[in-house]
């Protein structure tokens, strides 16, 4: 087999293995048009078209290196568009964060085997001229098998150096793949700018070495190595760094989404809870005028039992004051913690909860001689009774029970509830909305737990044979 032949069959392995990298790599970003066998169609497909451009861009040597950079990039972006769903923003840094990983690599494998050569030449020459001259009779079927020896192990030393790039360049795409936004995320036009430019420069710059390496040494890049010894580190630590810089754009981008989705979930935090007081304000009215009235209504009733009872003996009339004293004694609230607010969201999520069938108990007590706003107590209370009652209701059976208790100077609140299906938790520890807009929901619990830690406390989750239990710890001082 010639040399040309092996290292045809090495660049066809490289372009398999490339191959299989970029389809993982899109289908981390992008969805899937079809799931069956989609990566061995686009394995063939970007192998064979390599072999093409190869075939093409080879009679422009030494411009070859750098010459299939912009047609390679066309062939991904043609495969994506066949294989995967239109996402523009995200096919245009894929194809550009892989390009750059690509190319700038090369420069972490040329100098490596160049070292490698470097240390394999001496000793082969010394082996061949010195030791095997004065030991053994040479003749020509030892000098071709040791040829035959030497041309298996610089394919070797090729073959190892290409498959540490392949490695770096996997490394380097699982790290961007790792720390980028959730698949479903939508990229605006400046962000898309922010994490490009970077992967542009690195190609820039890859470029144009290449460029000073066929205008001074007519592309022998191995001849700038031993002109200049040190290159043959910095070139491969320069590559890194400037993959470096792409990683860091795309952690950079992350940490600002988080802090954009932290922005909205703060404002909307603040409006709920200017919606908490303004609806407890009115509660705390509305439950005093039904005091008011409640009093009113019994005194009225008493004063006709009393006529009827003076001027008339009416079974009839009896019975009707009678139920209406009954009516009255409804207003009351069936939970009585101790303060009306509590009264009343307890009371609210109890006639919820008979509305869908759902049982619902409790067996709470406000804290008392001890210092608590009761607004952060019915922002607790209000998402926790809200998410089981939206839990509950999927299942057959629901029950929810709230309860509260003493521990020391310790509160806790406590909430159970069934459930049906499978709980997913985000990146806060806390299970994540099932619901289309993230950003309109799934912010009780970091709602509960923002008032808890208000107390020097936190929540904690337990989930157990479909019951979710959730326990909110207040750490409370006396008055």
């Amino acid at each position: 087999m010639s040399e040309l032949i092996e290292m045809t069959i090495l660049s066809y392995l490289v372009h398999l293995v490339s191959g299989i990298i970029i389809f993982i790599y899109n289908n981390k970003f992008l969805q899937l048009k079809s799931e069956y066998n989609q990566l061995i169609k686009f394995t063939i497909l970007y192998t064979s078209s390599q072999i093409f451009l190869n075939y093409f861009t080879d009679i422009l040597y030494p411009y070859n290196n750098f010459a299939n950079v912009l047609p390679n990039m066309i062939i991904i972006f043609i495969l994506q568009v066949i294989f995967f769903k239109k996402n523009y923003p995200k096919q245009f840094f894929i194809i550009l964060s892989f390009t750059a990983g690509y190319e700038i690599l090369r420069f972490l494998a040329s100098p490596l085997a160049y070292a490698i050569y470097e240390l394999w030449s001496p000793f082969y020459m010394w082996f061949f001229n010195d030791y095997l001259v004065n030991h053994i009779t040479i003749n020509e079927n030892i000098i071709n098998t040791i040829k035959i020896v030497n041309r298996f192990i610089n394919l070797i030393i090729i073959f190892a150096c290409r498959a540490v790039q392949l490695a770096t360049l996997s490394a380097y795409l699982y790290i961007i793949s790792k720390y980028f936004p959730a698949q479903d995320y939508k990229l605006n036009l400046n962000e898309s700018m922010f994490l490009i430019f970077p992967c542009i420069t690195v190609i820039c710059i890859d470029i144009t070495v290449r460029l000073m390496a066929v205008s001074v040494d007519n592309g022998a890049v191995n001849l700038i190595y031993s002109r200049v010894p040190e290159t043959t580190f910095l070139l491969p630590l320069t590559s890194l760094l400037l993959l470096g810089i792409v990683i860091t754009a795309v952690i950079l981008f992350r940490s600002f989404i988080q802090f954009k989705d932290e922005e909205q979930k703060r404002l909307l935090l603040e409006n709920r809870v200017a919606e908490v007081h303004h609806e407890i304000e009115e509660l705390s009215n509305v439950y005093d005028d039904m005091r008011s009235l409640k009093h009113d209504l019994r005194s009225h009733i008493s004063n006709i039992a009393a006529y009827v009872r003076q001027f008339s003996n009416n079974d009839d009339l009896n019975n009707y004051l009678n139920q209406m004293t009954q009516t009255v004694e409804k207003l009351d609230f069936f939970y009585k913690t101790g303060n009306p607010i509590v009264d009343i969201i307890l009371h609210q999520s109890l006639q919820n909860a008979r509305k869908k069938n759902i049982r619902f108990n409790a067996d709470f007590n406000c804290p008392k001689n001890f210092i608590v706003d009761i607004y952060d107590l019915s922002i607790i209370l209000n998402n926790a009774l809200q998410n089981a009652l939206e839990a509950a209701e999927k299942t057959a059976n629901a029950e929810i029970y709230i309860r509260s208790y003493f521990k020391g100077n310790f509160y806790f609140i406590e909430v159970t509830n069934n459930f049906n299906g499978e709980i997913i938790y985000n990146e806060s520890d806390l299970p994540a909305t099932t619901k289309s807009d993230k950003y309109l929901h799934g912010l009780g619990l970091t709602n509960i737990r923002r008032c808890a830690q208000k107390y020097s406390g936190d929540l904690d989750i337990d989930v157990i044979n479909n019951k979710f239990t959730l326990t909110v710890m207040l750490q409370l001082k006396k008055t």
